[in-house]
């Protein structure tokens, strides 16, 4: 349905990347406090109290440490022994965490205790879990990165239905452009089933949907796209023909209605080449100059930080020697993984910012140059960062 992001482009200089500073290192199970067995026969205590102020729901992104033992107090993972954090969405992980993690608040740290049935079950995780496993974790819930968006009901009386029969509610009226066939777009979507259960969604995957209009498959956001607009937020609610039709859907049966919250981010436009009078750029210590063309808002990324980014770079002669824009396909790295002056522009901006950059040789690709790119060339992009991840 959607359009994946792959990792590929002349910018990235190595695949590899230092990691987090490593964390204190766990010397074997802990000792159980109060345990408490739930009713799918899930076992936890509670080794550290969180701040109790918000709890991971069905699809929300997390960012865990844990280290993970069988019951005999062989380690099979840590990622406290990695140095690096995990992140992902609840409902991509094995049963016991999807619940166990449901508990916790930031800042917990929980010992479980998990039954073979809510792990791996009979097939196991070979070679280092075998089939029937108990599995004892201890694992620490960093932070909830992303949430997915509250269900809500479509309001019939706000709602149009069109004569395909997809009811439509706008939540937030649009700003921007309309798309059209041929329009790269990033859009975020989340899917419950008619009785608002959880499905899916962009922020469990942490990955933008990013595609070109004429390349969506399911009827109805075909037909979405000729009336969304940028900025927007559209409640949808989907006939079957429109969408899974009679084929069964992950935990969707056949034949369902479904309810669709779609958010137009942006439509993607691939700039022209142009130098900004020298008045009009700032100057870093290391001689980066950078003109501002759009804020974003959030956090700006940091080193080794992973982030998606549209772009285009050209020489100082208005050469274009890559463009991601002509791929339709933005480029997913960690910062460390690219030319100094892309490191240090991308630490200043926020997630949304789109900034013109023009980066002197020394801060590009140096005396060796690259490809087109001649020795000690000056460079110009227009770099769009559409997430940091």
């Amino acid at each position: 349905m959607l359009t994946p992001i792959r990792l590929a482009s002349a910018l990235v200089l190595s695949s590899s990347f230092a990691l987090a500073a490593p964390v204190a290192q766990d010397s074997g199970i802990p000792e159980d406090t109060v345990v408490v067995t739930t009713a799918s026969g899930l076992k936890y205590s509670v080794l550290k109290a969180g701040d109790g102020t918000e709890f991971p729901r069905l699809g929300d992104r997390v960012r865990v440490h844990y280290t993970g033992w069988l019951e005999d107090g062989t380690e099979f993972d840590s990622s406290r022994r990695r140095g690096e954090p995990s992140e992902f969405g609840l409902g991509q992980v094995i049963e016991g965490w999807n619940e166990g993690l449901a508990l916790m608040s930031p800042g917990a740290r929980f010992k479980f205790t998990i039954p073979s049935d809510l792990a791996y079950g009979s097939k196991g995780s070979p070679p280092k879990i075998p089939a029937g496993a108990t599995l004892v974790f201890d694992v620490e819930l960093i932070a909830i990165t992303m949430r997915v968006p509250d269900f809500v009901p479509i309001d019939p009386e706000r709602a149009t239905v069109t004569d395909s029969g997809l009811a439509v509610q706008t939540l937030v009226e649009p700003t921007g452009a309309a798309c059209t066939p041929k329009s790269e777009i990033w859009f975020e979507y989340t899917l419950w089933d008619e009785a608002g259960k959880f499905q899916d969604s962009s922020a469990t995957s942490g990955n933008p949907a990013v595609t070109v209009v004429d390349k969506f498959t399911l009827p109805f956001l075909k037909e979405a796209a000729s009336f969304m607009r940028e900025g927007g937020v559209y409640l949808l609610a989907v006939p079957p023909a429109l969408a899974f039709g009679d084929e069964p859907r992950g935990a969707l049966p056949a034949n369902s209605t479904t309810i669709w919250r779609l958010e137009l981010k942006r439509i993607f436009q691939k700039p022209e080449f142009s130098m900004p009078p020298a008045e009009e750029l700032v100057t870093t210590a290391s001689g980066l100059q950078y003109q501002v063309l759009r804020e974003g808002e959030g956090t700006p990324p940091v080193m080794n930080q992973g982030v998606i980014c549209h772009y285009a770079g050209w020489l100082t002669d208005g050469t274009q020697f890559d463009a991601s824009y002509d791929r339709n396909e933005p480029l997913t790295f960690r910062l460390g993984q690219v030319i100094e002056g892309w490191n240090e522009a991308l630490m200043l901006m926020r997630p949304g910012a789109m900034y013109k950059l023009v980066i002197p040789g020394k801060l590009g690709y140096k005396a060796r140059g690259k490809g087109s790119i001649p020795p000690n060339a000056t460079l110009v992009f227009v770099v769009e960062l559409i997430t940091v991840k």
